[in-house]
Formats: structure tokens, C-alpha cells, sequence
């Protein structure tokens, strides 16, 4: 299975809004506009996996998939940063650093998956977690 369809299956599965975007026919006013509507869209307390273009690779035995992803939940709440990480991004670590790598194992050799937490993204309120994967496809 294409790895796009796949994390947009996961999204679906956990009731995420799934949106990917070609970066080479978007400047960044039109990408942050993107994704604000998107998340205009969701209203707050939706979450919506945003994934950029997906680097494959032909190797000898497979192809090897490398991208990033982020997951996000769109608010209102003005925060410090440790209550947006209780409310937002703690609820986010288990489903996407397990879970969703677990599912991925199904299909793929997960070689490198690393999260970073984010906070009021674009300038409106997202907070969420920007992911890096490796996968590779015999």
C-alpha cells in the first residue's frame, strides 16, 4: 500500500482530518493559508494530519519512503506551554509514537520515526507534533 494512503487510513481510523500538500506548487503564504483553512474547517478540539510530499527511493529490494508529517489540534486555548502540552500534545505521544508506528510495521520496515512537540503553529492556535519517518518497502 502507498504510504500516503496508509497515514491517511490511520487518520481516518482515529477520526483525524487527513490533508496532504504539494509544497513545489505552494509559496509559504499559500501553504499557511492551506493549512489555517484546514484547520478554520476542523473547529476546536479537531485534529488534522498534515503531510508533506513523501521522498521515495528505488533501492536493490524495495523502495524507501522518508517524509514528514504533523499532527495537529486546532484551539482556541491560550495557554502557557505546560498546559498546552497536557491538553494538546500529551494525548498526541501515545497514538502517534506507538501506535501509528505499530500500524505502519503491517506494511513497512519503520527505520526512523522522531517527533518534536509544536505549539501555535503558523501563528493560529495549533498544537500538535511535527513527525520524521524512514520507512522502507520490500
Amino acid at each position: 500500500m502507498e504510504v500516503n494512503q496508509k497515514l491517511k487510513d490511520i487518520a481516518t481510523g482515529y477520526g483525524w482530518r487527513f490533508k496532504a500538500a504539494r509544497r513545489d506548487y505552494q509559496n509559504l503564504i499559500d501553504a499557511t493559508t492551506f493549512i489555517s483553512d484546514a484547520l478554520v474547517d476542523a473547529g476546536n478540539g479537531e485534529t488534522v494530519l498534515f503531510l508533506d510530499p513523501v521522498v521515495r527511493k528505488s533501492e536493490d529490494l524495495g523502495i524507501r519512503y522518508t517524509g514528514n508529517f504533523m499532527v495537529l489540534t486546532a484551539s482556541d486555548f491560550d495557554g502557557d506551554y505546560e498546559e498546552k502540552y497536557e491538553k494538546f500534545i500529551q494525548p498526541l505521544i501515545q497514538k502517534v509514537m506507538v501506535e501509528m508506528k505499530q500500524k505502519l510495521r503491517c506494511d513497512y520496515d519503520v527505520e526512523f520515526w522522531q517527533s518534536i512537540e509544536v505549539v501555535n503553529v503558523f501563528d493560529f492556535n495549533a498544537d500538535g507534533l511535527s513527525v520524521s519517518f524512514n520507512l522502507y518497502a520490500k
